[in-house]
C-alpha cells in the first residue's frame, strides 16, 4: 500500500510540473472593417499608427495656435448659416458620423438633404459658438455645447470634420 501511495504521489507531482509548463495562445480577433484593414495593409500602416495619426493633438494645438482652427470653424459658420451642403460637403474628413451614422463618401454626405444637415436647432448653436474660445477635447474640436454638435479635427494634418449630431 505503502508503494501505491508514494506511486500515486510522483504521479500527481509529474501532471503537477507537466501542467506549469509555459503555453503560447494566439489570440486572433476578426476584423472590426475590412476596408479599412485593406488600406492600412496596402500602405504598411499598423491599427495604432493609424489612431496615432488620426489623434494627433499635438497637430490640432499647433493649427490652434496658428489661428487655424478658427479659420475653418468660421467656415462651417458660413456653411450652416447659407445652408450650404457643397460647402460643409467639402469641409468633411470622410467617413464621418452624421447623428450616429456613418457616412462613408461625400455622395453619401450630400444625398443626406439639407433638412437633416442644417436642422434649425444646429444652425443655431454652430452660430452662437464663440470661435475664438474654441477648446481641443480628445474627440477634436467641438462646436455646440451638447448635442446637437459639429466636431472637427486634423485627420492626416488636415483639418476636417469627423462627426455632425
Amino acid at each position: 500500500m505503502k508503494k501505491w501511495n508514494i506511486l500515486l504521489a510522483a504521479g500527481i507531482l509529474i501532471l503537477s510540473c507537466t501542467a506549469c509548463g509555459k503555453q503560447e495562445v494566439e489570440i486572433v480577433t476578426p476584423p472590426e472593417n475590412d476596408t479599412a484593414n485593406e488600406a492600412q495593409a496596402e500602405s504598411g500602416q499598423t491599427e495604432a499608427e493609424t489612431e496615432e495619426k488620426n489623434n494627433n493633438f499635438e497637430d490640432l494645438e499647433e493649427k490652434s495656435d496658428n489661428g487655424e482652427v478658427a479659420a475653418f470653424a468660421e467656415k462651417i459658420q458660413t456653411a450652416a448659416a447659407n445652408k450650404d451642403m457643397e460647402a460643409l460637403a467639402g469641409l468633411c474628413s470622410y467617413p464621418l458620423a452624421v447623428n450616429g451614422e456613418v457616412v462613408e463618401n461625400k455622395e453619401a454626405f450630400m444625398a443626406l438633404g439639407e433638412d437633416v444637415i442644417f436642422t434649425e436647432e444646429r444652425c443655431a448653436v454652430i452660430a452662437d459658438t464663440d470661435i475664438t474660445a474654441l477648446e481641443e477635447t480628445m474627440a477634436g474640436v467641438i462646436m455646440g455645447d451638447a448635442t446637437p454638435n459639429i466636431i472637427f479635427k486634423s485627420v492626416d494634418g488636415t483639418l476636417g470634420i469627423t462627426g455632425i449630431n
